[in-house]
């Protein structure tokens, strides 16, 4: 497994483009991936942080080539990509570990519509806190307690874009905080298969910084 990240120029004609669809960004980290390469399901996040200069993070078995990439949105003659093998930081967990984690994600729920179960966005701050509280034993983790969560939803928005002639929209939410490991297997599992849906788009990679 690798963990690569590269800035974006946001300033470039191509920037703009991979930034304002994850369409277009989907497609520009599949395709730093040759015929034959094991992506698996490569997992990709775009932080903000910096306006002028975001972070792409890429997650994925096989280390991708992003010079693609660096070429159109980033600085050509100054590249920023950087791959680190993700493998042994992934065997390195441990239960009680403490970590700081970042997840952006398209939370979710079923609902019965006319007789039909459909998937809906969760749309209030109450129920996006609540979808990854809930799925704490999922992940192998601790989020603290119900009353006191050791997290926080930083960001939210919905994002429309256009997948050939359909018009796609998702409700993004960010969250940052620290987590304790409980079962370090599940919580590989998260870490390289992403969390909820729309992983294709952005969502579901959880990275970890140390506190």
């Amino acid at each position: 497994m690798y963990l690569t990240r590269i800035y974006i120029n946001a300033r470039r004609q191509g920037a703009k483009k991979l930034l304002g669809s994850p369409q277009a960004m989907h497609a520009a980290v599949l395709s730093g991936f040759p015929p034959g390469a094991d992506s698996g399901r490569a997992l990709w996040r775009v932080d903000s942080d910096d306006r002028l200069r975001p972070a792409l993070f890429v997650v994925s078995r096989d280390q991708p080539d992003l010079t693609h990439i660096e070429e159109q949105a980033g600085w050509p003659s100054l590249p920023t990509a950087h791959s680190t093998i993700y493998s042994g930081f992934l065997a390195s967990l441990e239960p009680t570990q403490k970590w700081a984690f970042r997840l952006t994600a398209n939370p979710t729920h079923r609902a019965t519509i006319n007789g039909k179960s459909k998937v809906m966005a969760h749309v209030t701050v109450a129920q996006q806190v609540a979808w990854l509280a809930e799925r704490q034993e999922l992940l192998g983790v601790s989020f603290g307690t119900e009353t006191l969560p050791s997290f926080t939803l930083t960001h939210r928005e919905v994002r429309q874009f256009k997948r050939a002639d359909q018009t796609v929209t998702l409700g993004l939410a960010s969250f940052e905080g620290i987590l304790t490991v409980v079962d370090p297997q599940k919580l590989r599992g998260a870490l390289t298969e992403g969390i909820g849906r729309a992983k294709a788009y952005g969502c579901g990679l959880m990275t970890l910084a140390n506190p």
